[in-house]
């Protein structure tokens, strides 16, 4: 009797053992496929990034900052599988992409799979000149873990690179991309320290009107051009000669987003004869400067929510002033007359450093700051979707800053000696890695 008992407990102890031998084998095992799934995915990032720098290496290479799709061996598709082999060294950018997949090892056999796809225009947000998405996937058979039932991991890694052309550290950006662009009619100059790029393709993207319109580009800077110019009567005014067809350097600050609204303020009115100070918010109507009012500003940043035919206006004669501030408007726009006086620099420091005026890119409300001699703005103007009329600065201060603009129309005399400085600023060029 006592014999069969302990027979029966050796016999419990081995279930037990088994059935906790298996559990723990099965633990071992899927440790040791997770670290070995791990090191795969490291190893099919490597290979997404190499295919799509190669590809859009070899494009460059061919092609130089102007690439084209079907020119110079540059395919543009959208996403392909590679062939399972490519004959030599490739002829194509994408066989030399596929090439530099395989040598990082990973090819489309068996369980693994390389696509590509590769284009013109922009990615992830960021304009570029081509572009190149790689995605590289392999289904790892199980080993210990597949006694828990688990026979196959399958893992994808992407990658994204693009060729960003240098900006050139031009300070105006019109951005459109088609028509007259960029105007100046009658007796109106810009002088600038610092360039001038019109993005239009269209043979007349700069347009100038009257004998008297000019433009002067100092200190080795240019007036780049993607399409052409229309001179009018008097070619010889740009200096020096602008260089046409040129490759768009795009939005400079495509990679900056509007801060979050805060709790609504009402809107400001400053009358003649009356000066107002206020703070940084978010201001849900109009903010308007009259003729001999004075408007102050404490530093910060203003959140601009006004009417479609309002925002932030200034009459000639009225006044406004602010040392580090930053103006964003999500609805209305700004419009500073002629003879207004207005004397604003945007934060020296901060996450809004270098931006004094942000127009949202759903904005398209046509902004105006034509101040004149009077107007001094240091610091960005963003207005990327919509027209902006300019006269600004005078040939006795030293106004920093930068335009970016959809389309630009100067109606007087402007002065710009040298750009603004911001980190969001673009002045990252050649091949990057955007995700």
């Amino acid at each position: 009797m006592k014999n069969s008992f302990r027979r029966r407990q050796c016999g419990q102890t081995a279930i037990m053992f088994t059935v906790g031998s298996v559990v723990l084998f099965g633990m071992l095992g899927l440790v040791t496929d997770i670290g070995w799934a791990y090191y795969r995915k490291e190893a099919a990032q490597a290979a997404a990034q190499a295919a799509a720098g190669a590809a859009v290496k070899a494009a460059f290479a061919t092609s130089g900052g102007t690439i084209v799709c079907g020119a110079n061996n540059v395919v543009c598709q959208s996403e392909t599988a590679c062939p399972a082999s490519v004959t030599g060294y490739g002829t194509t950018n994408i066989d030399k992409a596929c090439l530099y997949a395989a040598a990082n090892g990973f090819a489309t056999a068996g369980r693994q799979k390389v696509t590509l796809e590769t284009g013109t225009g922009s990615v992830n947000g960021i304009t570029v000149t081509y572009y190149a998405k790689a995605r590289v996937s392999e289904g790892i058979p199980q080993l210990f873990s597949a006694v828990l039932g688990n026979n196959l991991l399958s893992l994808t890694a992407r990658s994204s690179v693009g060729y960003i052309p240098a900006s050139g550290g031009g300070c105006i950006y019109v951005l459109s991309p088609t028509g007259v662009s960029m105007t100046m009619n009658g007796n109106t100059a810009l002088n600038t320290g610092c360039g001038v790029y019109v993005n239009s393709n269209d043979p007349g993207a700069l347009t100038m009107s009257g004998n008297n319109a000019s433009i002067t580009a100092t200190g080795g800077s240019k007036v780049n051009v993607v399409g052409g110019v229309n001179y009018g009567p008097n070619p010889a005014n740009i200096s020096p000669a602008p260089v046409t067809g040129v490759t768009s350097p795009g939005d400079p600050l495509a990679g900056m987003d509007p801060p979050t609204d805060g709790t609504c303020l009402g809107g400001v009115t400053v009358n003649n004869n009356q000066t107002t100070n206020i703070g940084p918010g978010t201001y849900c109507g109009d903010i308007n400067v009259k003729g001999g009012g004075t408007l102050n500003l404490s530093p910060g940043v203003y959140i601009i929510k006004g009417s479609t035919t309002g925002g932030l206006s200034v009459a000639g004669q009225g006044a406004i002033s602010g040392a580090g501030v930053t103006l964003i408007f999500e609805t209305g726009t700004v419009n500073f007359a002629g003879g207004a006086n207005s004397s604003l620099s945007a934060p020296a420091s901060g996450t809004w450093q270098g931006i004094l005026m942000y127009q949202e890119r759903t904005n398209t409300q046509t902004a105006s700051l034509v101040g004149g001699a009077s107007q001094l703005t240091n610091g960005i103007l963003y207005f990327p979707s919509a027209a902006l009329n300019y006269t600004g600065g005078s040939s006795g201060n030293s106004q920093s800053a930068t335009i970016v603009s959809n389309t630009l129309s100067l109606v007087g005399n402007s002065f710009i000696q040298a750009s603004s400085t911001s980190p969001y600023l673009n002045t990252v060029s050649g091949v990057v890695v955007v995700e």
